[in-house]
This record gives C-alpha cells, structure tokens and sequence, in this order.
C-alpha cells in the first residue's frame, strides 16, 4: 500500500491459495452429487473454487496543477481549468478455478434407472495442457458402457481472469460551495480484452472444448451531475 502522496495513492493485494476437498456444492435438497456413492475418495481433488493466484490493485492519480506544495503552480483561468481533475481505477488478474471433464448420459447407470448423473470423462494419459487449444481435448475420453469414467475432479486449469476499470473527472464550484457540476467518465474494460469465463467440458457434447461464456466487453458511460 501506498499512502496518498504527491497526488498519488495505490493498493496491491496479492494472494496465494490452494483447496482441495471432495464436494464443493451441493445439489437440490442438500442432496451431495459424487459420481459413485460408494467411492467416495474418488471425488478427492481441487474445490471448484481454487483460485491458485489472486492479484488485485486500485490506484488514485490527482492533477499535478493547483496551489499545493508539490503542484506545479499556474494562476489564473489555466489553473482553474487544470486543477482537481482525479483518475481512478482498478485491476484484477486471477487464475482460473479449474474445470472438470464430463460425459452427457449415466455411462455406468449402475441403477438401471437411465438418469442423466454427474459421470466424469475417463483420462487418457494425454497431458491436459499439450497441443494449442485451450486444453487437449485429447487427453479424455467417453468411458465404456457399465464403467464409471476414472478422470478426476478438476483436472482442467481454468482460463485465468483480467479485468481492468478507470474513472476519470472532477467537481466544478458554482457560485457557492454548496453548488457543484461534476464531470466524470467510467470504462469498463477499456482495453476491450476478452476474458473467457466458462469453456464446453462435456467429452460427447459438440461444443467440447469450446468456449461458451465470456466477461463483458467495453463500456463507457460519461456523467454531468448538477449538486444544489
């Protein structure tokens, strides 16, 4: 943290953090969703909230014009117009929380009953960050009929997340202090980067290994705002 100083400010946060568990939700009613009820260490893996890295900042930068000790001193109408103007932000950049590779259908249907459960894919040896997707989606495979698949709970990195916000203006006095314009600009996602929030898991879906959400693109909104 940097203390507010020369008409600068700024705060970092970084975090390091790793969770394993065997369930991190649960279904309707409460009800523990695991692939095979008597396996119950084979839900064993990341939480599907595991954020490896965590890096977050906001930052404060205050026009160097006006009348203060460390300003660069202008008098006159170029003062007025110059001083008191602010900008503002934050930035984010996590890891992604990580992923897990399914099939569509109750490959096992251990009970005959032909309900669509939560069967995972098998593992097929492959590394699951080779080749130049976003994951190898060679590395699973749909598990023969009767058997449940052996691939494990979150094995697939996530995409990792950015995300940057600005904001930027200033207040104007009108003939008295309690009178006031203020001016002010927000962006989000100024720099228009794509950050994908959810890719397609499912081995036997057509959309496997695709990505299927993202966060939200540009946005800038300008505001005058008269205080009385």
């Amino acid at each position: 943290m940097w203390r507010f100083r020369r008409g600068v400010s700024f705060f970092t946060v970084y975090r390091w953090s790793k969770s394993i568990d065997d369930v991190s939700t649960y279904g309707s009613g409460g009800t523990v969703v695991a692939q095979d009820p008597f396996d119950l260490s084979a839900e064993r893996g990341l939480s599907s909230f595991d954020q490896r890295h965590s890096l977050d900042a906001t930052f404060i930068l205050t026009s160097p014009f006006g009348g203060g000790p460390a300003a660069v001193h202008m008098e006159g109408l170029s003062r007025r117009l110059l001083e008191d103007w602010t900008l503002g932000g934050g930035m984010a950049l996590h890891s992604g929380t990580p992923l897990t590779a399914q099939v569509r259908g109750n490959r096992s249907d251990t009970g005959g009953t032909g309900v669509v459960g939560s069967g995972r894919a098998d593992a097929s040896g492959m590394p699951v960050d080779a080749g130049s997707g976003f994951f190898n989606r060679e590395a699973f495979t749909v598990p023969p009929s009767g058997r449940y698949g052996n691939a494990g709970r979150n094995t697939i990195p996530g995409p990792d997340l950015f995300s940057l916000n600005l904001e930027f203006g200033r207040s104007f006095p009108l003939w008295s202090d309690r009178r006031s314009a203020e001016f002010r600009v927000e962006a989000n996602n100024p720099l228009n980067s794509v950050s994908f929030s959810g890719f397609g898991t499912t081995v036997n879906a057509s959309d496997y290994g695709r990505p299927t959400a993202a966060a939200s693109m540009r946005k800038v909104t300008a505001q005058l705002r008269f205080r009385f």
